[in-house]
C-alpha cells in the first residue's frame, strides 16, 4: 500500500463519483477505478458499493476513510515540519555561556529573542568556564559558546564579539589603598592575592601574569577560587585583594571597592564562538539573533 493509494480512496470518498474524483486528481477514470479496486484486494475487503448515484462507503470503507485522511495530514504536518527544520525553525541547540558574561545584556536577550522567533527550536543551555567551552566545541558536544579569551590562533573557531570588559583592583572599604587616588601596581607589592583557578583562566591567567609583571608586580598569589563570588568573599574576609572583571562591579557589597590601576590593564573580548566547520542552519539563525541584539544592547565599560 501506498501513499497514492490513500490519496485516491479519499478523493474517491469525498467526491462520492469516480469521474469527479479522476478529475480532481489530474487521472483517467479507468486509472483510478483500478487503483480502487487494488486497493479493495489488497485489504480483501470492499471499500465503495457502486450505486446507480454513485459509489457509497462500506462499513470498511468508513473505518479506512477516518484512518486514511489522518494518515495524509500526519504525513503532511511531517513534510512541513522537515521543511522548517531544513530552514533552521526545528531542532535543537546546544549553547554554553561563561558565568561571567552572563552580567552582558546580549547573551539573556539573546535567548529571548530566539525564543520568540524560533519557538520550535529547544535551546539547550548550560553554564561553563571558557576552556571547558572550547574543548566541547571541538568536540561537537554543543553548537556555541559565550566565552572570553579564545585563543587568536585556532582557524577552526569562528567567532561573533559582544562585548568587552577588563579587570580592576578590588579591596575592602577599610584597606590601606583604598582611599588612594591614583594607584599603580608597584603599589601592591606586598599584598596577598585571591584568583580564579589558573587552569579556568586558561590563556587568561597568562595574561593577567604578563600584565603584572611588564609594571613591576610578581603577585603574591594565597588562594585561587572557581568564581568571583568567591574572591569576593575572601576579600571580605581579608584574606587578600583579588583583580576582577570590572563588570563584577555591580555585585560589589558594601564595605568593598573596586579601582583602576593606572598601568594594569588586561582588556577582555566576550564573543560567540562556534565551529567553522558546522553547518547547522540552527546555528546560522542564532548566530544572526545575536549579531543584532549585540547591535541593541552593548554599552561602554563604567569608569571610577
Amino acid at each position: 500500500m501506498e501513499l497514492r493509494h490513500l490519496r485516491y480512496f479519499v478523493a474517491a470518498a469525498q467526491a462520492g463519483n469516480l469521474h469527479q474524483a479522476a478529475l480532481r486528481l489530474h487521472i483517467v477514470q479507468p486509472a483510478l477505478s483500478r487503483q480502487i479496486q487494488a486497493l479493495e484486494e489488497e485489504l480483501q475487503t470492499k471499500l465503495f458499493e457502486r450505486t446507480s448515484h454513485g459509489m457509497q462507503l462500506t462499513p470498511a470503507g468508513d473505518v479506512f476513510l477516518d484512518g486514511a485522511v489522518r494518515i495524509l495530514a500526519d504525513v503532511e504536518r511531517l513534510g512541513a515540519r522537515a521543511l522548517r527544520a531544513a530552514h533552521g525553525q526545528v531542532g535543537v541547540l546546544s549553547i554554553e555561556f561563561n558565568d561571567v558574561g552572563t552580567r552582558c545584556p546580549t547573551i539573556p536577550e539573546s535567548f529571548r529573542r530566539f525564543r520568540a522567533d524560533f519557538p520550535e527550536v529547544a535551546l539547550k543551555l548550560s553554564l561553563a568556564k571558557s576552556q571547558a567551552q572550547l574543548a566541547a566545541l571541538e568536540a561537537g558536544a554543543i553548537d556555541g559558546g559565550f566565552l572570553f579569551d579564545r585563543p587568536p590562533h585556532l582557524p577552526q573557531f569562528a567567532a561573533l564579539e559582544v562585548a568587552q570588559d577588563d579587570r580592576a583592583l578590588v579591596l575592602p572599604l577599610t584597606h590601606r589603598l583604598a582611599q588612594m587616588p591614583v594607584m599603580h601596581l608597584r603599589d601592591l607589592r606586598d599584598e596577598n592575592f585571591v584568583l580564579t583557578r589558573k587552569d579556568q583562566l586558561g590563556a587568561g591567567w597568562s595574561r593577567i601574569m604578563a600584565a603584572c609583571r611588564a609594571g613591576g608586580l610578581e603577585p603574591r598569589v594565597v588562594q585561587e577560587m572557581d568564581n568571583e563570588q568567591a574572591i569576593i568573599s575572601l576579600i571580605i574576609a581579608g584574606m587578600g585583594v583579588g583583580l576582577l572583571t570590572e563588570s563584577a562591579r555591580g555585585l560589589l557589597p558594601a564595605g568593598v571597592v573596586m579601582k583602576r590601576v593606572e598601568d594594569f590593564s588586561v582588556p577582555m573580548k566576550l564573543e560567540f564562538v562556534w565551529l567553522q566547520s558546522n553547518p547547522s542552519t540552527l546555528l546560522a539563525n542564532f548566530v544572526e539573533v545575536v549579531r543584532q541584539t549585540s547591535a541593541l544592547t552593548t554599552k561602554p565599560p563604567a569608569s571610577d
